[in-house]
């Protein structure tokens, strides 16, 4: 269940080095086939902020957005 007030957690969801889960990259391919889905039909969805007032995390890891707000126009 998605649940947007956690907490963050800072954990390696698919393992790292030798502890690399198979499922990781099949599970990527299908969160951005999702996700690209998501933004084609809703087109009502748009940035809350700036592009350029987005932080990111600053990690040789992992990368990604602090976090992403984001609007639904209504209309």
């Amino acid at each position: 269940m998605l649940d947007v007030t956690r907490p963050g957690a800072r954990h390696l969801a698919f393992g790292h080095g030798i502890h690399h889960r198979l499922g990781a990259p099949p599970a990527r391919l299908a969160a951005t086939i999702a996700l690209r889905t998501l933004l084609a039909r809703i087109t009502e969805l748009e940035l809350a902020v700036p592009a350029g007032s987005l932080r990111w995390i600053g990690s040789g890891i992992v990368r990604g957005v602090l976090s992403l707000p984001v609007r639904y126009r209504v209309g």
